[in-house]
């Protein structure tokens, strides 16, 4: 199989916690390939507006000359993954802020063990109403949302949709994201799932085995769908064609804050 779309992956050379030199990048590109990928969207750690996109622009220009001299048919698009905070928004109105090729479609990484910021679904409310989608990566890891899955539900209603890593079906990522992503699959709101490479082996190896597992639990024609086609109306800047949310589960710990303010 072949023709996958990646939608979020640190495969720029010395930029983020992903590839230190192009020559690592360049390993992580076959791999990528080799993994059945064509199309990846560049996606490195953007916080408070840092790197700017002309630095993510031009590593991307530099890598992707790189691969076409090498010959590996690898297509890179431009994209971030964004830090939460409260001017997003404005960064994204004055073009100093990247979305996913271009697309409506934002990656809004929330905090992996601290409470969500107070501002959250605020936040996400009014990019909805400016015509941004939110999509919210890793969702599995963000321990808000493993102590209280109801908030998953609520961030959904406010205009989010989420994106699960393929190695957190695998128990890669350990017992707590296998256990969650598992219940935002039986939510029905697992919208779009990525690898999160940050290198050229590690997760990239767990695509096989996890689309085996989603296809037990989907079925296949499910897996094709988010292998190729719902990446691709991400990057065409098209609706997704997503079935209603199941209801939320009931919650018995409320040992987590799950909200903070920021300061």
């Amino acid at each position: 199989m072949s023709g996958y779309i990646d939608l979020h992956n640190h495969i720029l050379h010395n930029i983020d916690d992903g590839p230190a030199t192009l020559s690592e990048s360049v390993f992580q590109a076959q791999a990528m390939v080799e993994a059945g990928y064509s199309t990846v969207v560049v996606t490195p750690h953007v916080v408070e507006g840092e790197p700017v996109p002309q630095v993510i622009l031009e590593r991307l220009r530099e890598l992707q000359q790189e691969l076409d001299r090498r010959q590996i048919n690898l297509t890179l698009l431009p994209g971030a993954e964004h830090h939460i905070e409260p001017r997003i928004l404005e960064r994204l109105q004055a073009d100093q802020g990247l979305t996913l090729a271009g697309s409506r479609y934002l990656l809004l990484e929330l905090p992996f063990n601290q409470p969500l910021p107070i501002y959250t679904e605020k936040l996400i409310h009014d990019l909805t109403a400016k015509g941004y989608c939110a999509v919210i990566p890793h969702p599995e890891r963000t321990a808000a949302l493993q102590v209280d899955t109801r908030l998953i539900h609520r961030l959904h209603q406010s205009g989010a949709i989420y994106q699960l890593t393929w190695g957190a079906l695998t128990g890669r990522l350990g017992p707590r994201p296998e256990k969650t992503a598992r219940h935002i699959i039986e939510a029905k709101v697992a919208h779009l799932f990525a690898t999160d490479a940050h290198n050229f082996d590690g997760r990239l190896q767990e695509v096989e085995k996890a689309t085996a597992r989603l296809a037990d639990l989907l079925g296949s024609d499910k897996v094709d769908s988010f292998l190729r086609e719902r990446p691709l109306a991400v990057i065409n800047d098209q609706p997704l064609n997503l079935e209603p949310a199941g209801k939320p589960l009931p919650q018995k710990s409320k040992k987590f804050t799950f909200f903070k303010r920021s300061h």
